[in-house]
């Protein structure tokens, strides 16, 4: 077992999600960004790497830059982000250059791929079809692949929203990938998870949710930076 990054905040608050539905949220009046990372390798272009440590291309590293230099003027007080190679240098370069606190964990790294993992998406189409379909009909439940289910990433994935908050964070950025964002915007906003592969989250887009009195609300969706701040509520 390997041990934690320096940084890390390896545990978490323990939750359990039995169902799909949404989270009224906690009425705090905290900002969350939600950022996804930037293009990887061109080596993993076209793969279900899914959790694996794959790194940036060179463009991924440009655009992650340009992320870091437009999100580090917000007055973030807390950022957390996934360990994984290609998330975490956006989430420690916003928070150097913002003065946040800074939390990594293993928890927000992109869904577990079980057998599908490092296969191309071709292959997968021909050979696997049946089991892409059965995934993305019911990716709440669906592990016949021997992966994650969006359950599973809910349930340590989300807490580490709950904790930046209950620390008292109102202006937190969250690093992290397609899929773990994905899965929270679909939970915190009530969407059926098979609906939420119908939201677009591009490579460096970034998602602002306001926990606002009346629960999560969407403010701004799949944008390349935090301008104009503040936003208009």
């Amino acid at each position: 077992m390997s041990s934690a990054p320096p940084g890390s905040d390896s545990a978490a608050p323990q939750a359990r999600f039995d169902q799909p539905g949404h989270h009224e949220g906690f009425g705090s009046g905290a900002w969350i960004w939600l950022l996804r990372h930037g293009e990887v390798h061109a080596d993993w272009h076209g793969r279900a790497y899914g959790g694996m440590d794959v790194p940036l291309s060179d463009q991924g590293e440009r655009d992650t830059h340009t992320a870091i230099e437009a999100f580090s003027k917000l007055p973030f007080e807390r950022v957390v982000s996934s360990s994984l190679s290609r998330a975490r240098m956006l989430g420690e370069g916003i928070a150097q250059g913002s003065g946040a606190a800074l939390a990594i964990t293993p928890d927000l790294a992109e869904i577990k791929r079980g057998t599908w993992q490092g296969l191309s998406i071709a292959d997968l189409s021909r050979d696997r079809g049946n089991e892409l379909a059965g995934f993305y009909d019911d990716p709440w439940n669906y592990n016949l692949h021997g992966g994650e289910t969006d359950r599973d990433v809910l349930s340590r994935a989300f807490p580490h929203v709950q904790r930046a908050i209950e620390d008292g964070g109102r202006l937190v950025a969250v690093t992290c990938h397609y899929n773990v964002v994905r899965v929270l915007l679909a939970h915190m906003l009530g969407l059926e998870p098979r609906l939420s592969f119908r939201l677009r989250i591009d490579l460096s887009g970034a998602c602002l949710l306001h926990d606002s009195p009346a629960g999560w609300r969407l403010v701004r969706a799949n944008v390349k930076g935090p301008t104009p701040w503040p936003p208009s509520t």
